[in-house]
């Protein structure tokens, strides 16, 4: 059926598509795991500014309302 060259040929071009394969698998892998860690890394920034503002809210209250009345006062002097 099929001369030496051609089944060579259709030998040499499993081989490459086989390679070719694996590549594609690994880059589809490589491409999954960078979102996964991108996702990770955001979803840990933003609850970290969540508990930073949890943590400090107590603090800036007071500092606000500070501002507000001195601001109400400097609205009525002039």
């Amino acid at each position: 059926m099929l001369d030496q060259d051609e089944e060579k040929l259709l030998k040499e071009t499993y081989k490459i598509e086989k390679e070719n394969n694996e590549m594609l698998h690994s880059l589809y892998r490589s491409m999954w795991t960078g979102r996964l860690l991108r996702i990770f890394y955001w979803v840990v920034v933003l609850g970290l500014m969540a508990g930073a503002f949890y943590y400090i809210q107590p603090y800036v209250e007071p500092l606000l309302e500070t501002y507000n009345k001195a601001s109400d006062l400097l609205k009525v002097t002039k």
